[in-house]
């Protein structure tokens, strides 16, 4: 049986909520803000309940990482769109205060048929004004985590458990057990195993959760369906191109050959271009090559979308692993006997080409939030509509 820590016991006050939020990443986050935003109700409501939200994530922290660390742990540009930004934008001042300086405003997108066949469109004329917004992902949980710890770090309403990754959700006794790794991100450092006593649960945890997990072990019929999307590919940073709009947005098709390209825009004049491909199409050899000159050799013969600095495309290229691609679809997102949900890519990974993996994952924080309001937070009928 799970015993709870001193710290993460379960209150005896019927009226608080021991919230339990598993990753991390920006639909765990932002739930994290909006419950704790939700303990000012009690000024105006005394009969509304308050949250203690705890939070576990495997990894580190980003909001407390300065510039140049945050540099280092950069992901992949994502698209903001118009679920993702309304999402964010329940929140008064996050997204003008914490992040719009982050990103690049689309203002153009171009489309690659083929070496020759190429149009333009301004942004303006096909979507909605200020809803496509250019960011890297780990910069969007830095800027969310920011405001949790600038608004409720000294809050004891609000606890965070970096470094320490979730093992085991006990559903009988409502508590997850976790392992603590003292050193942070030293891979020999000592761990501490603990317990967290929950009253909710949200599996925040991405697409190999141990919150979904659960659901199998407590639901005969819960399904879920795990498979790769037969691709594969990677990216590399490369320098804004001479006369190119700094908030253009590209699709190539065949921008190497059997790779499709989507090219988003980062800050510093930069793109993030994302190469991909089927796993039924030939990939190159000297795509394989662990040279980066070979590489940079093949870039310069093929690549047709626009400048880049090939010798840097090569060592980038190089540098890193070939990454394939996961959905996730479930029958339902919710247990009444778990007292738990599943956000994010815990309940429906998206393919990233399609871009909307975060702004799904935001939507769900906000979704739940809305839920809430008009059910006056009762959870008995929060967890099924949920699913609904």
């Amino acid at each position: 049986m799970c015993q709870p820590t001193a710290s993460n016991s379960r209150s005896a006050n019927p009226t608080t909520h021991n919230v339990v939020i598993c990753g991390a990443g920006p639909a765990g986050l932002l739930a994290a803000i909006l419950l704790l935003r939700r303990n000012a109700n009690v000024n105006s409501s005394p009969s509304a309940p308050k949250y203690r939200v705890t939070l576990v994530n495997p990894g580190t922290d980003y909001g407390k990482l300065d510039a140049d660390g945050l540099n280092r742990a950069r992901s992949w540009m994502i698209g903001l769109s118009s679920h993702g930004l309304s999402a964010i934008r329940e929140v008064p001042n996050l997204y003008e205060n914490y992040i719009h300086g982050l990103g690049i405003d689309i203002t153009k997108a171009v489309f690659g048929l083929s070496k020759k066949l190429k149009f333009e469109l301004n942004a303006k004329d096909i979507l909605p004004e200020d809803s496509a917004f250019t960011v890297d992902r780990n910069h969007i949980c830095a800027a969310l985590s920011r405001y949790l710890n600038e608004q409720h770090g000294d809050d004891d309403m609000f606890v965070s458990h970096y470094h320490t990754r979730a093992l085991f959700v006990d559903g009988d006794n409502k508590c997850v057990m976790a392992r603590q790794k003292k050193g942070g991100d030293d891979t020999n450092a000592p761990t501490n195993d603990i317990t967290i006593a929950y009253d909710i649960l949200l599996g925040c945890d991405g697409i190999r959760s141990i919150v979904r997990n659960a659901f199998l072990t407590k639901h005969r019929d819960f399904e879920f369906d795990l498979r790769g999307t037969f691709g594969y590919g990677k990216s590399v940073h490369v320098a804004l191109p001479e006369g190119m709009d700094p908030g253009t947005f590209m699709f190539v098709n065949e921008a190497l050959p059997n790779f499709g390209s989507f090219t988003l825009p980062k800050t510093g004049n930069k793109l993030n271009v994302a190469l991909g491909t089927a796993m039924n199409k030939e990939c190159a050899p000297e795509l394989k090559s662990d040279d980066a000159t070979v590489v940079a050799d093949y870039f310069r013969k093929h690549w047709h979308a626009f400048d880049v600095d090939a010798d840097e495309a090569g060592r980038q290229w190089v540098s890193q692993g070939w990454n394939t691609i996961s959905q996730v679809h479930c029958n339902f997102y919710h247990s009444e006997a778990l007292s738990a949900l599943l956000l994010g890519d815990a309940a429906h990974a998206t393919s990233p080409q399609i871009g909307q993996g975060m702004n799904t994952a935001l939507a769900d924080a906000a979704a739940l939030n809305r839920l809430l309001n008009e059910n006056k937070d009762d959870w008995s009928v929060v967890l099924p509509k949920f699913s609904a």
